[in-house]
């Protein structure tokens, strides 16, 4: 804390050096916005008192009073249009300085382009100090004034500060969790200890009425209105810096002469790279095991095992005569988790992948269990063959109704996905009258091509296929480890779209048909028009629109013909 406090006043050191006469007047037409909103806000509940009265309250400032009530309410009506016009006002001329101080900043610094929206991150860290430092000096200035005719609450307020400062400083020092509370969801905490110290405030107002010797009533009011407006400021202030300080190593490289942009430091708390460790891991692996198995685990032998995923580890665990897949994700890759858990839980026959075993959490860290059998990861020469086999082993396999329509309620299929907003781009790529003919064939046939793909039996597609995410078992059976990105598509889709490839794909329909007999009724030629659609998407989205234009051809081409087949069984 201390640490990040002086950082702060270095921060602001620098502005002041750089920018004083921008930094001042952010500060002082920051102090100006905030006092004419409140202001602006405060009036008029002044007005509806009056409309509700037959004349003017006399717990009203002297001078208020002795004047027409009419013209009162015309005054503070009119006092609430003015303030408010001037907070408008204020918050423009704060905008317009912050982009003259943050481009004097920029130039000083005598920085080349460092990463994208420096100018806003620059811009925004800028503001954000010059708001707090408005909201430190907003709260001085209110405390002064309390300190002056309410002494009494201004100490409570500061007592309750300090107190609030220590217990947080030592719970996030030997508390865990109150620490991922402070670094995770820290303005949340701040509004709640916020409200609590208004509320402490009020509670010793209504105890000093009752009890002791009250202020007058007007005293009161603005008490209660000052009390409530510090915590809200104090609240921002803390929130500012502390969003400032995750911004460090940014901002010092914009701002500082001395300093380069490196990678921020990795807060080891956070990730599972610590768990990993060969001296950590034993003990909750062992515990993850446990949970599943009723075996008796002693002895652990764990090893590394390369997946391919970047925030995804693997370790392979063997204890006894068993083996077992551990799969640990990051916290970023909690949705790949999910997923893949889904399609486990739903123990899908015959689906090439180790036996899942269950799906835990280690740390809130997302955790998943698979026994391996015997076997070793896939070797160059094999991945070729074993993609082909796994690929092959999913066109046989029907997947569970239910999870199909879970599927198609969440995500959008492929014949949802080739829209005209993806596909008219390619019109930029286009080269020859040819090329602009056959893609406005493609878009009026559009929909046509969409009912194609539609009534084509679903397969469960496995985008990530390569040697380090292959595990070939000793009876040379291929089996897939990383499921998280798996998808339900229309038959076809995700299998090369060469001519070897679709060659490849005639066969193994035909040998999938064998087993699974909703594939004997469909036109391989149908699901070849489904492998090019899927390959136009991709290629598409990766904005390889030449790539793309060199499909259309063979696309064309098939569907041209399914519709002169059509047509032929029509006559």
């Amino acid at each position: 804390m201390l640490n990040a406090l002086r950082w702060s006043a270095s921060l602001g050191a620098k502005f002041f050096r750089v920018v004083a006469t921008q930094t001042v007047a952010v500060v002082f037409f920051t102090l100006v916005s905030q006092v004419s909103s409140l202001l602006a806000s405060l009036l008029p509940l002044k007005v509806v008192i009056l409309l509700g009265s037959d004349g003017v309250p006399r717990y009203f400032p002297t001078f208020l009073a002795e004047l027409n009530r009419d013209l009162l309410i015309a005054g503070l009506s009119l006092a609430t249009l003015c303030f408010f016009l001037v907070h408008l006002v204020s918050e423009r001329i704060v905008t317009w300085v912050t982009v003259l101080g943050t481009s004097r900043l920029l130039v000083k610094s005598h920085k080349m382009i460092l990463f994208e929206n420096q100018d806003q991150v620059a811009a925004g860290g800028y503001q954000r100090y010059s708001r707090a430092l408005a909201g430190g000096v907003f709260i001085g200035l209110a405390m002064c004034g309390l300190g002056w005719f309410y002494p009494e609450v201004a100490m409570v307020i500061i007592g309750y500060i300090v107190v609030v400062l220590l217990l947080l400083s030592v719970l996030h020092r030997y508390n865990a969790t109150v620490r991922e509370k402070l670094e995770t969801k820290l303005r949340d905490l701040l509004n709640v200890v916020g409200g609590i110290g208004f509320f402490v405030a009020f509670a010793f107002l209504v105890l000093d009425f009752i009890v002791f010797d009250p202020p007058g009533v007007i005293v009161a009011i603005v008490t209660l209105i000052l009390s409530r407006q510090i915590m809200t400021r104090a609240t921002g202030l803390v929130a500012d810096l502390a969003a400032l300080n995750q911004q460090r190593v940014k901002l010092d490289a914009l701002f500082f002469h001395g300093k380069v942009l490196l990678s921020s430091p990795v807060q080891h708390e956070r990730t599972i790279w610590p768990l990993l460790q060969p001296s950590a891991r034993q003990q909750w692996v062992r515990a993850v095991l446990e949970e599943f198995s009723d075996d008796d685990v002693t002895d652990i032998d764990c090893e590394w095992l390369q997946t391919g995923q970047t925030n995804l580890a693997a370790l392979r665990a063997i204890t006894g005569s068993r083996c077992f897949l551990v799969k640990f994700f990051e916290k970023n890759r909690s949705s790949h988790a999910l997923h893949e858990a889904t399609l486990m839980g739903e123990r899908v026959s015959c689906l090439p992948a180790p036996r899942f075993v269950g799906a835990t959490q280690v740390q809130k860290f997302h955790c998943l269990l698979y026994e391996l059998p015997a076997g070793h990861s896939a070797q160059p020469a094999e991945v070729k063959l074993q993609v082909q086999s796994v690929r092959s082993e999913l066109l046989a396999i029907e997947p569970p109704s239910q999870l199909c329509h879970r599927y198609q309620r969440s995500r959008p299929m492929l014949w949802q996905r080739l829209n005209v907003d993806l596909l008219e781009r390619m019109y930029m790529a286009t080269t020859s009258d040819e090329q602009r003919a056959m893609l406005d064939s493609l878009m009026e046939n559009l929909a046509r091509l969409g009912n194609k793909l539609q009534v084509l039996p679903l397969v469960l597609h496995q985008p990530d296929l390569s040697q380090d995410s292959l595990w070939v078992t000793d009876d040379a059976t291929a089996l897939a480890l990383n499921w998280g990105r798996w998808s339900l598509e229309p038959l076809g889709a995700g299998w090369p779209e060469g001519v070897g490839g679709l060659q490849q794909l005639a066969s193994a329909i035909i040998k999938a048909s064998e087993s699974r007999p909703a594939l004997r009724e469909v036109a391989i030629e149908d699901a070849e028009l489904s492998a090019l659609a899927f390959a136009l998407e991709r290629e598409c989205n990766r904005q390889r629109y030449v790539q793309a234009l060199e499909l259309l051809p063979r696309l064309m081409g098939l569907m041209n013909e399914h519709n002169v087949h059509f047509m032929e069984q029509g006559q």
